[in-house]
C-alpha cells in the first residue's frame, strides 16, 4: 500500500530558486508581450478517478478522445490494453486500474501535491510563447496533468500540439516509493531529477525531441555537435533557466565541465576519440544517461560528449552571427559546423 505522505524540503525549494537566479540579463530573452497565447490546464487525472463505474469511462472517451486514446494506447497501455482488447475491455482494465488502493492512494498523494499547478502552467505558457516566436505554426496552448504509474513525466503531442505531465513523476526524490521501484530503471541518479521544478525543461526537451529528430551519424564528433544543436535550441527556448535544467544535471555538474572543459577535450583529442567512428564505445561513455563519464571518473557528470557538442555549437554560432535557429537545424555537415566553429578550449 501506498502511504499517504508527502516531503517537500525547502533545501530543494532553494535549489530550484538558485537554478533558476542570475539568468534575466540572458542575451537570448526575448520581448513576448505581443504573443497572445494563453495556456489551458486539463487535469484528465481527475476526470478519470472521478469515474465511478465502466460506463463512466466510456463517457470520459468521448469527453477526452484524443488524449484518452494517447493515455490507454501508450502510457498506461501495459495495464489496461491486451493484444486483442477492445475498447469495452479497455475500459473495464482502466476502472480496475483506478479502482485499485494503491493507485487511489497515488492519486491523493498527486493532488495534494499539486493543488496549485498554476505556477507550472504559467512557465509552460512562457515556453510556449518562445515556441512561437521561433517557429510560429507551432501554437501550443493545451496542458494535460495526468497519473502514469511512473511511466511518463512529460510528453508533447505534436499532431494537438499539446504539452502532457505525469504528476506522479514529480513528487520530489524522497517520495519513499520511488525508493521500492525496480533500480535498475529507476536508479538513484534518475530519482534524483523527479522534482517539481524540472516540469517545465522536460516538457520542453519533448518539445525539443520532436523538433531535433535524433541524429544517426557514425562519428563522436557527428554525433556531439547533433546533441549540441539539441541543447542550443533550448538555449533559445529556456533562455531565464540555468544550463543545469537544459541538460538535465545536478547541481555542481555544469560546474565541473566548465572547469574541466580543456581536459576534458584534450583527453578528448590525444585519445584520439573527437573522430572515432566506433560508436558502440563513445555512445556508452559520452552519450547515455548514467551517473558519470567513465572515462573521467566517478565525480564527473554524464554525457559529457553532449555538452562538449553545446560549447561547439554555441561557439558556431557566435561566429557566424548571420544564422538563425533554421539555419543551423537545416544543416546536416556536422563536420562542418565543428570546424567553422573554431572550438579549440
Amino acid at each position: 500500500m501506498l502511504k499517504n505522505r508527502i516531503m517537500l524540503h525547502n533545501i530543494y525549494k532553494v535549489l530550484a530558486i538558485l537554478l533558476l537566479a542570475g539568468c534575466s540579463n540572458h542575451r537570448h530573452v526575448k520581448d513576448l508581450s505581443a504573443i497572445d497565447l494563453t495556456m489551458k490546464t486539463i487535469h484528465f487525472e481527475q476526470a478519470l478517478f472521478a469515474c465511478r463505474s465502466v460506463s463512466d469511462i466510456e463517457k470520459l472517451a468521448k469527453e477526452y478522445p484524443v488524449f484518452y486514446n494517447l493515455y490507454t494506447k501508450n502510457i498506461v497501455a501495459a495495464n489496461v490494453r491486451g493484444i486483442e482488447s477492445s475498447e469495452k475491455d479497455v475500459a473495464v482494465e482502466l476502472y480496475r486500474y483506478i479502482s485499485h488502493p494503491d493507485m487511489d492512494s497515488l492519486y491523493s498523494i498527486t493532488q495534494a501535491y499539486y493543488a496549485d499547478f498554476e505556477k507550472y502552467a504559467n512557465g509552460l505558457e512562457k515556453a510556449a510563447k518562445y515556441i512561437y516566436y521561433y517557429f510560429p505554426t507551432d501554437s501550443i496552448d493545451e496542458v494535460i496533468t495526468f497519473v502514469s504509474t511512473f511511466q511518463y513525466g512529460a510528453v508533447y503531442d505534436q499532431e494537438n500540439q499539446t504539452f502532457g505531465v505525469g504528476l506522479d513523476m514529480y513528487l520530489g526524490r524522497n517520495f519513499e516509493v520511488y525508493g521500492m521501484l525496480n533500480p535498475q530503471n529507476f536508479p538513484l541518479y534518475r530519482i534524483k531529477k523527479f522534482e517539481p521544478y524540472r516540469i517545465v525543461p522536460n516538457c520542453l526537451q519533448t518539445y525539443v525531441d520532436y523538433k531535433v529528430p535524433k541524429y544517426t551519424g557514425s562519428r563522436f564528433i557527428d554525433q556531439a555537435v547533433a546533441e549540441g544543436k539539441r541543447l542550443y535550441l533550448l538555449d533559445l527556448l529556456m533562455p531565464d533557466y540555468h544550463d543545469s535544467l537544459k541538460i538535465s544535471y545536478h547541481a555542481g555538474q555544469i560546474e565541473y565541465c566548465e572547469k574541466q572543459e580543456k581536459n576534458m577535450w584534450t583527453y578528448l583529442v590525444e585519445k584520439e576519440i573527437i573522430f572515432s567512428s566506433d560508436k558502440n564505445m563513445f555512445q556508452r561513455h559520452y552519450f547515455n544517461e548514467g551517473p558519470f563519464t567513465a572515462p573521467f571518473g566517478s565525480d564527473s557528470p554524464p554525457r559529457t560528449g553532449t555538452w562538449i557538442g553545446w560549447q561547439i555549437v554555441r561557439k558556431y554560432m557566435d561566429e557566424h552571427p548571420e544564422k538563425s535557429i533554421h539555419d543551423l537545424l537545416k544543416e546536416k555537415d556536422h563536420g562542418a559546423i565543428f570546424q567553422q566553429s573554431g572550438y579549440r578550449p
